[in-house]
């Protein structure tokens, strides 16, 4: 199992206050714990963090580098982020061994124009864009990719549809809809069966009023 390195530095929990000062000299505050471990509040550099994350990179397998001592093994399991300037404000590492499960959450990438949408006039839409999945660590895929070019108007496909790599099993439901694709007809139709209680609702709310008027 190849490990990328990453630096890190043991910090002892205190205050918010140190933490913004941890942030302001370019430190992220984190935590690395695993199963039969206890938790070690860790801090990592703002700058190697931001490599470690980049696209396509989301579960790069760690050493983190704990005070100069390697032997860490680790993945990125969260992290937080400010809401208005993007900047890491936090990162969970979860411990990992070669042999072990981590769940994950991998975005879904969709590609290509479906035939039911270009020559048969269907609508397209993505339901899920991420799924739950349970790898071991050297199968944790970035991303779930397919295209859906061949595809036709009619179809639902569900998160039990994918064909996962080796190693790497299903971890949301498997009837999670991935996506759809349907006909204009089927969609016209469910707008008629909706419009149709409206309309029946119509002439009886008028002949409720006819008495009253009658009597006026």
């Amino acid at each position: 199992m190849e490990l990328t390195t990453l630096k890190a530095t043991s910090r002892v929990l205190g205050a918010n206050r140190a933490n913004a000062r941890l942030r302001k000299a370019g430190q992220i505050p984190a935590v690395y714990y695993g199963k039969g471990t206890e938790a070690v509040n860790i801090s990592v550099s703002d700058i190697d963090l931001r490599k470690v994350l980049a696209p396509g990179k989301r579960y790069t397998l760690l050493d983190l580098e704990i005070d100069g001592k390697a032997g860490n093994p680790a993945v990125v399991y969260s992290y937080q982020k400010d809401a208005i300037t993007q900047k890491f404000i936090h990162i969970d590492f979860i411990k990992i061994a070669e042999d072990s499960m981590v769940k994950v959450r991998v975005p879904v990438k969709l590609s290509g124009l479906p035939i039911g949408v270009k020559t048969q006039g269907g609508l397209f839409s993505q339901e899920t864009r991420y799924l739950m999945l349970a790898a071991k660590p050297a199968c944790i895929p970035t991303v779930l990719e397919l295209d859906i070019s061949n595809f036709e108007t009619n179809v639902t496909f569900y998160a039990k549809d994918f064909k996962l790599p080796e190693g790497v099993e299903l971890a949301s439901g498997p009837r999670t809809v991935i996506f759809t694709i349907s006909s204009k007809a089927k969609k016209k139709e469910a707008a008629e069966e909706a419009a149709a209680p409206a309309a029946a609702a119509a002439p009886a709310a008028a002949d409720s009023a006819a008495p009253a008027a009658e009597a006026k």
